[in-house]
């Protein structure tokens, strides 16, 4: 059953975050985390997978009906709050093991869920593209919790509990991410807000004239981040651009790699070219199983057919001149 945010205070359709965290966590499960949580990771992928089936369907329902249909919010809503407890647990923010339910009350991790309401056929058409500043932010800040997570499981193995700046930046990289899943699987209409922690609440006067602000309704909401919170945050949202932009650099280099390697097919042709100078005339097929790296000393074997005799090729880089291979063929024939 969902859990949905109740609080005549929210003005916005915003998924919202409780984590209780322990005073103290038991240090062989934080040593065994990872290992712990597979069983956990293992049928989170498979509920992903049915997860995508059914905001699909429930894309095409959204644009006929204005709504997410009942029956894809309440498995959507399902799912998140299993994803949440697994990644609360996986993340130490918690030291409860998750139980393999599909509700789970009394678990120190929950999302809260504002109730179901219409939703903007054109947001929904254009939902995806909507999304993708707010993707990339929330993998910037996952891939920089991921980069500096080492040196937080060590401070937690040490201590036996999570000093509270990296919670709060814990926790808010967890709700980074939560608001943008739902948002994307249509369970709000709702853009990401609150990246940085929640503002201190307003203080209201109460009887006699003293001001006061409403009781936290868990210790991550509000989610209300210190200074060394938010540094810690920026750092990992720094980490998480350098992260992506080198990953992009190594990755277009290996494609520029690519780029540079002869094509089987070019190869070929380069070795019927080679083979008519040597001989005179033009081979009735020539055959190179792979591509050939521009790297000097690269090698490959091609088969020559011409006239019912078979030659073999042996093709060599011997110097690379402005990028270009400048290659050597060495031809024989096949006894």
């Amino acid at each position: 059953m969902a859990t949905y945010e109740g609080s005549p205070t929210i003005s916005e359709a915003l998924v919202e975050l409780d984590v209780f965290p322990p005073a103290q966590q038991r240090r062989w499960t934080v040593l065994l985390r990872l290992l712990l949580a597979i069983p956990q990771l293992i049928v989170l992928w498979a509920l992903s997978i049915a997860a995508f089936v059914v905001v699909v369907c429930g894309w095409f329902g959204a644009l006929v009906l204005g709504r997410l249909p009942d029956w894809c919010g309440e498995f959507l809503r399902g799912y998140f709050g299993y994803t949440v407890r697994v990644y609360g647990y996986t993340m130490l923010l918690v030291d409860d093991y998750p139980p393999f339910a599909w509700t789970a009350p009394d678990y120190p991790v929950r999302l809260l869920f504002p109730a179901p309401t219409p939703l903007n056929r054109l947001a929904v058409l254009f939902r995806l593209i909507l999304a993708i500043p707010i993707l990339v932010l929330s993998s910037w800040f996952s891939t920089g919790w991921a980069i500096v997570s080492f040196i937080l499981w060590l401070i937690v193995l040490i201590t036996g509990r999570m000093p509270g700046a990296v919670f709060e930046a814990s926790s808010a990289v967890l709700r980074i991410e939560m608001r943008v899943s739902t948002y994307l699987y249509l369970l709000t209409p709702a853009y990401l807000k609150g990246v940085f922690g929640d503002k201190p609440a307003v203080m209201a006067p109460v009887p006699g004239g003293q001001l006061t602000a409403p009781p936290p309704q868990s210790p991550t909401r509000p989610l209300l981040v210190s200074s060394g919170g938010r540094t810690l945050l920026i750092v990992m949202l720094v980490l998480g651009i350098l992260g992506s932009a080198l990953q992009t650099t190594t990755s277009g280099g290996d494609n520029d790699d690519d780029d540079n390697a002869l094509a089987s097919s070019h190869l070929a042709e380069q070795v019927a070219v080679d083979f008519t100078d040597q001989t005179g005339h033009t081979p009735d097929n020539v055959y190179c199983p792979t591509s050939l790296d521009a790297d000097i000393g690269a090698t490959e074997i091609c088969t020559i057919a011409d006239r019912g005799a078979e030659f073999r090729a042996k093709v060599t880089v011997d110097t690379i001149t402005d990028g270009a291979a400048h290659l050597r063929t060495v031809i024989e024939q096949q006894h």
